[in-house]
């Protein structure tokens, strides 16, 4: 063998053990070896790039958005590299940089459905209205792939609660009807997704709480009152003065005297028993309100 081909016969063991320690998950081993790669060609770009791989798998974002950097120097035509740029750019939260790498993947191979999710990860954080149709599409595309369905599953529970009324705290919760009927619209949406499988069971405890959550809000119960005493006084004196003019046969101020003390008891149960959806509302002020999706013509 000549001193070329040993050569790249060695290069291709250093990028195979890599690869290798890589699937093993040993992180460290891969990162030595792979580095051990770059050294020994420094003009091979998918050394570089298993390199970054293994600056990820450590968590060193560093290090491998430099060599990952340094594989689309030597080769800016392969869409892999481009992806795990875009990944680096998500971890570190900068999605403008991060959907600039996923759309540049994406037009190098079109037919992968992960650069698309790459992009919509991107929106996640802050636009569902366009994260959310690429995650459907996914999901469509490849009703088999779990990765997906739990996306897109995150994703409209995350459009549920971005809708709540929000407190000054950051905290969220449901303070009219319109918001109740979204969340159990979208939860009907989101159990159309098979979820039953093992890998699910982080998000079907996030569907759970959100579930419960929304039930609570609609459930109708008594609360108590500050006056509790004003309306036992009033409802009272209502109904002794009906017994007292009845039986001085005064049917006129009966009558009167019978519906004063319904319109008591009416008032209490209007104002005292109700969806918790409701109760919150008066509880809160005007301007936790106003926040969060609204009626119509409101």
């Amino acid at each position: 063998m000549d001193p070329q081909s040993e050569h790249e016969a060695l290069q291709r063991d250093w990028k195979s053990a890599a690869l290798n320690y890589l699937d093993s998950g040993d992180g460290f081993q891969a990162h030595i070896t792979a580095k051990e790669a770059t050294r020994e060609h420094p003009g091979d770009a998918e050394a570089w790039y298993i390199r970054a791989q293994a600056s990820l798998e450590l968590d060193k974002a560093g290090d491998a958005l430099f060599e990952i950097n340094e594989a689309i120097r030597l080769n800016a035509e392969d869409p892999r590299f481009h992806g795990a740029l875009g990944d680096i750019h998500c971890g570190a939260e900068d999605w403008l940089r991060a959907r600039a790498a996923y759309e540049r993947a994406q037009a190098l191979d079109p037919g992968s459905p992960l650069y698309a999710i790459g992009i919509a990860n991107t929106y996640a954080g802050n636009n569902l209205e366009l994260a959310i149709p690429i995650y459907e599409k996914a999901v469509r595309d490849y009703p088999n792939v779990p990765y997906f369905r739990e996306n897109l599953a995150g994703a409209l529970l995350d459009s549920i609660t971005e809708q709540w009324s929000e407190f000054a705290d950051g905290s969220r919760s449901i303070t009219n009807e319109a918001q109740l009927e979204l969340s159990r619209q979208v939860l009907k949406r989101i159990e159309n997704l098979d979820l039953r499988a093992d890998e699910f069971a982080e998000v079907r405890t996030h569907i759970a709480e959100i579930r419960r959550l929304v039930d609570r809000a609609a459930q109708v119960k008594w609360y108590g009152s500050d006056h509790i005493v004003a309306y036992l006084v009033a409802s009272g004196a209502g109904l002794l003065t009906f017994f007292i003019a009845l039986g001085s046969g005064s049917g006129g101020l009966a009558v009167l005297a019978l519906l004063a003390t319904a319109a008591v008891v009416t008032g209490y149960v209007l104002r005292h028993r109700m969806p918790d959806w409701k109760w919150t509302q008066r509880s809160v002020s005007q301007s936790v309100r106003r926040t969060g999706l609204q009626a119509p013509g409101r």
